[in-house]
């Protein structure tokens, strides 16, 4: 018996989609020669490979920045005037035996750049190298008489006072000083597929972030001063984990250790204020070290007809036993032994997350989800000692809350296929939240919606989407514990009871066979009834409209409008009993843009432009006292750009980007440092710039 090949399924298992198929003829059929059959096959998706097996491109530019500016520097990496060099890079190889090389690179030569590399055999084993980095350029107007890091110390013949206006060698003793934190990431991964059904994976990760951040201390009861606390954190990870593949089923497990370290253990600083003997210095811990152990299973099951099911669980062990302080660096204070030497914190988290996806029917799918998330506070309670501000031994002793809680989550939602224009989706979701050491043990929220999606013709379509949800608790107490206690009309926003609405609407509409038009508002508004001090009431709408216009093949508009309205009601009571005061807040943000490409020469010549404008504004009225002034900003940005393809693999790349920013902050207008006089502040002032950045790029593609 002769066995024969059907020519269109032997080609898709050659290409490894179906197996084989086989039938028998008798043996008076003569047998086919495959490789003369199969030896004219092209796919024409695949790479030649026995030709080029190199493709990507690498670019080097060069940009010049106008002015200084942190705020404009933020993140981008360019936070000073002068000439900067960056490169992008992106490279594949491919060969006819599976081994590959994929080289990634981008803002190469920044403050915030990305490396990666990976290579290997396809279908055998993979290595992967990435190196990233990103800066945050935080303030740079700042100006105090602190010098150090971990321990900020005031130079010789400082003339300390009651306030700061008694500081007589503060203007002398100033200095600039900016404020930035980078953080740098390395990953190491590696994965071997030891059989047809088994991958094996092994990654190491290390995170670490360095800089200065400006943190407020205080001495004694009333005085205070902003500092630069240095920030030196390290993060280690590593991750072993298997993958298992058959037939319908895939999963993986994982095991994690990660700890932290903090390098600086401490911070303490000199006391600017006049004070009692011996109180001198002040001290403060920082973030503590600590470890997590964490074990991972997933898995996805496709194996029932129309449903799909897929699940995680996790079981994670947090420990931190950094040791403790003392209570003081206050020589002068007599306070008692401390109860334990360190806090030997440990928390156990559990997280479960369990769905199904059911084809019901060819018009009508379900999705069915259960979440479940635990953090058991096992941390030992004890009794300490409290000291204000290395000044006062406080008369009454607290013990620490090992905070826990318990928040579960069931979705249920569907949709309904009418047509093919008609569609309506509609779900529920209830949410428990337990916690302990806190004033609402239990919260309950059920929410509803519904979402209705009607294409009435080929041109005009649109999609409504209303939600009710309703957030109740069981019982709001004060904990006794706390000290000074908490009102007892005052409601938490977030365990508070609440009930909201949302609507939602969307109207897309081809005007013509070159412009499309999309409007979209939103409204949502809460209301917190049960609330009689705190937050009462919060609301927020939002429109907006955004164009799209083709002139031809060549030329193309774009431009949008959005209103953002955010407004929200708060009662306070000085008198620690019924409201005697009340606050609103408005907060408007309007974000707007347009923009054009133009094709001057086909294949050869493009330019195009973008402008953006937004605009924020922020009122704060109080019912007693003096209207605080409206917080403002105002951003504005031009840049115009152009591409020309010197030929097939070389291109040139301009852009000029002018941007202007303004800001009105009454928190930093007019504010120097001893403008406050029991607060020693940074003096900074509000960003406000005009910079233009220009770019030119040269980039090579090959393949």
């Amino acid at each position: 018996m002769t066995i024969r090949y059907h020519k269109k399924l032997a080609l898709l298992s050659l290409l490894g989609l179906v197996a084989p198929p086989l039938y028998a003829e008798p043996e008076t059929t003569q047998p086919i020669d495959i490789q003369t059959i199969t030896k004219k096959w092209k796919c024409k998706y695949c790479p030649d490979l026995s030709e080029e097996k190199w493709e990507g491109y690498f670019s080097l530019g060069s940009g010049y920045v106008t002015n200084d500016s942190y705020k404009f520097g933020e993140y981008n990496g360019l936070p000073e005037k002068g000439t900067y060099l960056s490169g992008d890079a992106e490279a594949l190889y491919r060969d006819e035996n599976g081994y590959y090389w994929n080289f990634k690179g981008e803002n190469l030569g920044l403050d915030s750049s990305y490396l990666g590399i990976e290579g290997g055999r396809q279908g055998q084993y993979k290595l992967r190298l990435e190196v990233d980095q990103i800066t945050r350029y935080n303030l740079d107007t700042s100006r105090t008489p602190y010098r150090g890091g971990s321990t900020q110390t005031l130079p010789p013949g400082w003339g300390s006072g009651a306030t700061t206006a008694d500081f007589t060698t503060l203007a002398n003793d100033l200095q600039n000083i900016n404020f930035s934190t980078r953080r740098r990431q390395f990953v190491l991964s590696g994965e071997y597929n030891s059989s047809p059904h088994w991958i094996q994976g092994i990654q190491f990760k290390r995170q670490t972030k360095k800089g200065d951040l400006p943190t407020g201390f205080t001495f004694g009861f009333i005085s205070a001063a902003i500092l630069p606390r240095p920030i030196d954190y390290t993060t280690d990870e590593i991750e072993l984990s298997a993958k298992y593949h058959y037939s319908d089923f895939t999963g993986k497990i994982s095991l994690l250790h990660s700890s932290f370290e903090n390098n600086n253990d401490a911070f303490r600083w000199d006391n600017a204020y006049d004070s009692p003997a011996g109180a001198t210095q002040g001290q403060a811990g920082t973030a503590p070290d600590n470890t997590k152990q964490q074990i991972l299973f997933t898995g996805n099951y496709l194996g029932v007809k129309d449903l799909q099911l897929t699940g995680l669980f996790s079981l994670a062990q947090m420990s931190q036993n950094e040791a403790f302080l003392p209570y003081t660096v206050n020589a002068t204070l007599i306070t008692p032994t401390l109860p334990t030497t360190s806090l030997d914190g440990k928390v156990l988290v559990i997280n479960t997350n369990l769905a199904a996806h059911w084809q019901y029917s060819p018009k009508q799918k379900w999705n069915f989800v259960y979440q479940y998330h635990e953090q058991d506070n096992s941390t030992a309670r004890n009794t300490y000692t409290y000291v204000s501000a290395d000044n006062t031994v406080t008369g009454t002793p607290r013990a620490n809350f090992p905070y826990g809680f318990r928040r579960q989550k069931v979705k249920v939602n569907t949709d309904y296929k009418f047509n093919k224009r008609v569609k309506l989706s509609g779900g529920g979701q209830l949410a428990l939240m337990d916690r302990n050491y806190q004033s609402v043990e239990r919260t309950e929220q059920a929410t509803l919606w519904a979402r209705l999606k009607h294409r009435i013709d080929n041109e005009l379509q649109y999609s409504i989407k209303t939600e009710y949800s309703d957030r109740k608790i069981d019982n709001y107490k004060v904990v006794s514990e706390l000290s000074p206690a908490d009102n007892p009309l005052m409601r938490k926003y977030n365990m508070a009871d609440r009930n909201g609405q949302k609507l939602v609407f969307n109207l897309g509409y081809s005007v013509t066979h070159n412009l499309f038009l999309n409007f979209s508002s939103d409204l949502a508004q809460y209301d917190y009834d049960a609330s009689t001090v705190g937050l009462t009431e919060s609301n927020e709408f939002s429109i907006g409209l955004d164009a799209q216009y083709m002139v031809d093949e060549d030329l193309s508009f774009n431009a949008f409008i959005q209103n953002t309205d955010i407004k929200s009601k708060q009662a306070g009571s000085q008198a620690f009993s019924t409201p005697d005061w009340l606050a609103s807040n408005d907060d408007n943000i309007v974000t707007a843009g347009l923009g054009a490409n133009y094709q001057v020469i086909e294949d050869k010549l493009k330019i195009g432009f973008d402008y953006v404008y937004a605009r924020s504004r922020s009122a704060i009225d109080i019912s007693s006292g003096t209207a605080l002034p409206d917080f403002k900003t105002r951003r504005d940005t031009f840049i115009v750009h152009g591409n020309y393809n010197i030929d097939e693999k070389l291109t040139v790349k301009a852009r000029y980007q002018y941007e202007v920013y303004n800001e009105d902050n009454w928190s930093l207008d007019g504010v120097v440092p001893n403008t406050l006089s029991n607060v020693l502040t940074l003096g900074e002032t509000a960003p406000d710039y005009r910079i233009g950045v220009f770019w030119l790029t040269l980039q090579y593609t090959f393949q």
